[in-house]
């Protein structure tokens, strides 16, 4: 292969990179719990909030309930603390089940 053929290549392949990548960012919309309980709470003496912070204390990491789906959520933590137990809005990448936070807001 010559050098003008690589070089054209490379570009080919940086581009179709970058693209995948920008295609992968989604939105999702739910509620921020934890990885332990969910959707549904164990403590039940506690707010939503009260039991996600609690959780997240003692070990546990913040997740996104998304009706019946759990996605662990990474990123933002400082942020997510303060919108344990309330519907948000994220935008981020979806690899598996975990979801690498990009932007995060709370949603009505």
């Amino acid at each position: 292969m010559n050098t003008k053929a690589k070089l054209a290549a490379g570009l080919i392949l940086a581009l179709a990179g970058a693209f995948a990548a920008v295609a992968q960012q989604q939105s999702f919309t739910g509620v921020v719990t934890d990885s332990m309980c969910g959707a549904t709470h164990m403590a039940k003496d506690k707010t939503p909030a009260e039991c996600t912070q609690m959780c997240v204390k003692d070990g546990m990491k913040y997740a996104l309930a998304v009706e019946k789906k759990v996605y662990t959520l990474e990123g933002h933590e400082a942020d997510l603390a303060k919108l344990a137990g309330q519907k948000v809005t994220f935008k981020g990448t979806l690899k598996g089940g975990t979801l690498s936070v990009q932007e995060v807001a709370a949603s009505k």
